[in-house]
């Protein structure tokens, strides 16, 4: 009865998150859709202002396409709207995110927040302010003597909004996949297959907004966007404690059922790494639960989201660990077990034959100091015969005491 409280309690509590973040996503559409369509009845007069900014005649300005017309001007509704709703989806990403985070990287995710909206907010009014005396400037350095020229203002119009969208989409690419490497630990198996979906979905954007007149400029802002995120990715810290791998529920004859979580905790590199771990077993890699507060409730969190019933712990014998750590995770019914390999030296079990040398060597050893009291019995400690196993490869300890 115990346990089924529990798994509706973690079913609900993730499905609650989720419902969140449905809810906002529709409340920050809303906010998006609502303030389009009030840009809609000013947008003609700001895109007539902009073309009126520039210095040819009426004659020099026409327009080859009436489609097109259309295109740039629901565009520029839709870019006018994202901007100015772009504050409100902040901070709703800013909620939603908050539970997954500890206190420095929340800070670093609404550092890197406010920086990418500001930008957006402030570049693409800049951009469209710039643009026509950029033109015709460039159109003064090109022109050739005694030929009259016509510019078809739709399509220069289309050019520039081009490129705002083709700049919201690379700044929200790159901050997305910041923010998915701060929430998803880098050793998680999630992790590169989220990346690439980040990578496939902003290159697919980037390729319908510019797959007409500036398609040119499609590879090498990709490349621009893919080596920005990842050097930006490679400068982070890596996260303190995280979730590496899922587990399954592991049923008994009784009936009983084992969710068990291996905590590979280095104790600030003084434990080895494990290499492998029980495929059924839910992996979280921390550096030190013990000197860390913000791992201890990170550490607690994640076990009760998935609703562990045991939590093994690889470095020490759990006596390190804060009491106020272990009463909560005993009140959430969660059994606690540690396999001390900082105090067991490993033994290798595939080494037989260094084991019955060493093994054989020592008796030796051991009797032929005792020839002279062969009535006494000689007590010869096993500390585990056989090489050690070297640092980064681990297996069980197979030290036992008789």
């Amino acid at each position: 009865m115990h346990m089924e409280s529990q798994d509706v309690h973690s079913e609900t509590s993730i499905s609650i998150h989720f419902n969140e973040m449905y809810n906002s996503l529709k409340k920050w559409i809303l906010v998006w859709f609502l303030t389009s369509i009030i840009c809609a009845f000013i947008i003609d007069d700001i895109i007539s202002s902009w073309i009126n900014s520039f210095p040819f005649s009426e004659s020099n300005l026409t327009v080859y396409s009436p489609n097109r017309w259309l295109t740039m001007r629901w565009g520029s509704v839709l870019l006018v709207g994202f901007i100015f709703s772009l504050p409100y989806a902040s901070i709703m990403i800013d909620r939603f995110i908050k539970p997954a985070l500890m206190q420095f990287e929340l800070l670093m995710v609404r550092f890197l927040i406010i920086i990418s909206t500001s930008m957006i907010c402030v570049v693409i009014p800049y951009l469209f302010y710039f643009a026509p005396s950029i033109f015709v400037e460039f159109s003064t350095n090109t022109a050739i003597n005694n030929v009259v020229e016509n510019y078809d203002i739709s399509l220069i119009y289309s050019i520039v909004l081009g490129l705002s969208w083709a700049i919201v989409i690379s700044i929200i690419g790159i901050v997305s996949q910041v923010i998915s490497r701060l929430i998803i630990h880098d050793q998680n198996l999630e992790s590169s297959p989220m990346q690439w979906k980040i990578h496939i979905i902003t290159l697919f954007v980037l390729y319908l907004v510019l797959n007409e007149n500036l398609s040119s400029i499609w590879f090498p802002l990709s490349l621009i966007v893919i080596l920005s995120s990842e050097s930006i990715i490679r400068i982070l810290p890596a996260r303190q404690i995280g979730l590496i791998q899922h587990g399954n529920e592991i049923l008994f004859s009784d009936g009983s059922i084992d969710k068990v979580a291996v905590v590979d905790c280095r104790c600030e590199d003084a434990c080895p790494k494990m290499i492998q771990a029980p495929k059924n077993a839910y992996v979280i890699r921390t550096d030190s639960i013990c000197l860390n507060k913000e791992s201890q409730y990170r550490l607690y969190d994640i076990l009760t989201n998935i609703n562990a019933t045991k939590m093994v712990v690889t470095g020490c014998d759990i006596t390190p660990i804060p009491n106020h750590v272990k009463t909560k995770l005993s009140n959430h019914s969660i059994e606690l077990i540690g396999l001390s390999w900082l105090n067991n030296r490993g033994f290798h079990p595939n080494d037989d034959e260094s084991a019955n040398t060493r093994r054989k060597y020592q008796l030796n050893k051991v009797c032929n100091a005792n020839m002279d009291n062969l009535n006494q019995f000689s007590i010869v400690d096993d500390p585990g015969w056989g090489r050690y196993i070297p640092r980064g490869s681990i297996s069980l300890p197979q030290y036992e005491k008789l």
